[in-house]
């Protein structure tokens, strides 16, 4: 009897280990920066405005991608152009990727942001580039 209620303790604490340790191996942070372009365009496709951009902008391309910093993130919500992709962005780093997407012609874009912690995108903002032509 003694030796069946041993038994059944140390396969208890093993499978109790080994959850625990599952649980940890799940909650590692992911390095973003090995993140390929088709994940992020994988992500995109997940939010209304981006996956209409997209669809609009067939020959669109990854201009730049960012991860962002606690600065960067300060640095952006405290600038002059385009707070709004900053704004409400938690001062963590690692934790959100700038994605920029431009078409082929150079006049719309679209600038995202993505947080990996809950893997969607936070931000979707279009941009239209206006060009002055001298005569």
């Amino acid at each position: 009897m003694k030796n069946k209620n041993l038994i059944f303790v140390a396969v208890f604490v093993i499978l109790g280990i080994f959850v625990c340790w599952v649980f940890l191996q799940s909650k590692k942070p992911e390095d973003i920066s090995t993140v390929s372009d088709k994940e992020i365009i994988s992500f995109l496709q997940k939010n209304s405005d981006a996956k209409e951009y997209m669809e609009d902008h067939i020959d669109f391309k990854i201009q730049d991608k960012i991860i962002l910093t606690k600065d960067m993130i300060l640095a952006g919500q405290n600038g002059e152009n385009f707070k709004e992709v900053y704004q409400g962005l938690e001062l963590e780093n690692n934790r959100y990727i700038k994605v920029d997407l431009m078409n082929l012609a150079g006049n719309s874009g679209m600038v995202t942001v993505i947080d990996f912690n809950s893997k969607e995108v936070s931000k979707a903002y279009g941009i239209i580039l206006l060009s002055a032509i001298a005569n």
